[in-house]
């Protein structure tokens, strides 16, 4: 979501992963703890750790337990926490609303969206690491427990701004987390700006200038070889405009070594259309993994009247393409996207119309799995 529009908001033991017919595939060493896993199948179980690849020269994400084949396409859906930095977001980043949420709105992912810079009632994590830290722990330890996929996003629009700073955080994020096949990075949310001493990136005008697709592959290359010291875990990589420009990767990819890297698609329902829509299916034909890591209702300033033809023309275009995706957001913000009415609480939460639409989308993922692998405590 877009930063200008929201101014003035307030070893756990080894995993051992077996096939479905049994077969030892891998050994996966886990950095935490003080967690026990929960007994609770579910998508992780079923799928695996996600991969980025392509059959027959088209790019889609699959998984561990059954491999890059055709047919063995996997498609997550979810939600997207709203930004960790005000508090109608951060009261959200907690294991009673992640519950919730897998209970209420069978949920198979979610996205971590951690601000970076900003403090608007908590500070972001160059602000005040120690309270992003405590979020993401208990978001990542939740969606573990109920065996579900989690996004660990840097919530930046300015990143190649803080290039130093993302490489230290995915560091340690990797470290700490990346042996957990539930975790993805998303290693720069919504490339919109550059810094160039002619305006403030969260100004309307964005006196800096949209950024290049060469300047986010730079910083995005610089970046994955610190996560990849400790994880081969999916990366997602953001691109110009806010994130609608995946085709910009086609024939200038970014380098990863262990090739599991898929370009972001954000979209919003009121606002966008055929042209980010082609963008993105231009992507997909060139090879490359897509994921819809934010999209909304509403309009793009998260904002504004939902339209049932118009989301639901999307969300047959997202299962027609197998796209996992996260709804903006899970929070109880005053506005047309959040999926809460304001007075909700993590332990009490009442669904907004656009909540409501969001559950009914939900409604078509699995009410079980079935296990490919075993979890050893």
């Amino acid at each position: 979501m877009r930063i200008s529009q929201l101014i003035g908001a307030i070893s756990l033991g080894a995993f051992l992963l077996l096939g479905c017919d049994g077969e030892n595939i891998t050994e996966v060493s886990q950095k935490e703890t003080d967690i026990s896993l929960a007994e609770r199948v579910g998508p992780v179980s079923q799928y695996g750790e996600l991969l980025a690849g392509q059959v027959d020269g088209v790019g889609r994400i699959y998984g561990s337990c059954n491999g890059i084949a055709a047919g063995k396409e996997v498609q997550v859906r979810g939600m997207s926490m709203f930004w960790s930095v005000a508090g109608v977001g951060a009261d959200f980043y907690n294991e009673a609303a992640i519950d919730a949420m897998v209970r209420d709105m069978k949920i198979e992912i979610i996205r971590l969206a951690i601000g970076t810079e900003e403090n608007w009632g908590v500070g972001g994590f160059m602000k005040d690491p120690d309270a992003q830290r405590k979020m993401i722990k208990e978001s990542v330890m939740a969606a573990v427990k109920n065996d579900i996929y989690v996004i660990i996003d840097w919530h930046s629009h300015t990143a190649v701004d803080q290039l130093e700073a993302a490489k230290q955080f995915f560091g340690e994020m990797a470290e700490t987390y990346g042996g957990y096949d539930n975790v993805i990075f998303e290693i720069f949310n919504e490339p919109a700006c550059l810094k160039n001493g002619s305006g403030n990136c969260s100004l309307p005008n964005f006196g800096g200038g949209f950024l290049s697709w060469d300047a986010v592959r730079t910083y995005a290359n610089e970046v994955i070889p610190v996560i990849r010291q400790h994880s081969d875990n999916l990366i997602l990589v953001g691109n110009p405009y806010w994130d609608q420009t995946p085709n910009s990767a086609i024939g200038k990819e970014v380098e990863d070594p262990k090739h599991n890297v898929a370009y972001t698609f954000h979209y919003y329902a009121m606002t966008h259309g055929n042209g980010e829509m082609g963008n993105a299916d231009k992507a997909m034909k060139a090879g490359l993994s897509v994921f819809v890591s934010e999209w909304g209702t509403a309009e793009s300033s998260g904002d504004g009247a939902i339209g049932e033809a118009k989301n639901q023309t999307w969300q047959d275009w997202m299962d027609a393409n197998k796209l996992s995706s996260a709804n903006w957001s899970a929070s109880n913000k005053k506005e047309g996207t959040a999926a809460f009415t304001p007075g909700s609480t993590p332990e009490s939460i009442e669904f907004t119309a656009s909540g409501e639409m969001v559950r009914g989308f939900l409604a078509k993922n699995p009410d079980s799995y079935t296990a490919c692998k075993v979890k050893k405590k």
